[in-house]
């Protein structure tokens, strides 16, 4: 899995990050880590905070919860699909082994049942070494 970068700290914030940071401080005094005034005081840091620095300094002596941020950037929709090199490995497995084993069964060429797996792992070490 990709390491994802982290988002920059000076990226702006808006009213869902402020009502989360709220949601958070309200949780820290209700687990009695903030006494009233304390509570009062980050809440209205809270709604002055422009950036997500300045909201991480509300919360850096505090344990979670912390608010929840959005990501930096959109995610990237082609993240969670496979690459199609994949795509054709899986239809070379499916189509390629019923078909050698029907040879092997009724010709006696048991080697072909190599054939679809070496296909497979020679496109996968192609895309391995094209990906670099």
């Amino acid at each position: 899995m990709p390491h994802e970068p982290e988002p920059s700290p000076d990226l702006l914030i808006g009213e869902p990050e402020r009502d989360s940071a709220q949601e958070a401080l309200e949780e820290h005094l209700a687990e009695k880590r903030l006494p009233s005034p304390e509570y009062e005081r980050r809440v209205a840091a809270v709604q002055q905070a422009r950036t997500r620095s300045e909201l991480a300094l509300i919360f850096a002596d505090l344990p979670l919860p912390h608010p929840e941020l959005p990501p930096s950037a959109p995610p990237d929709p082609d993240e969670d699909n496979p690459p199609p090199i994949f795509l054709v490995g899986v239809l070379t497995l499916a189509l390629g082994l019923p078909v050698a084993v029907v040879l092997g069964f009724a010709y006696g060429l048991w080697w072909t049942l190599a054939l679809p797996v070496l296909a497979t792992v020679a496109m996968a070490y192609v895309e391995h070494l094209r990906s670099r």
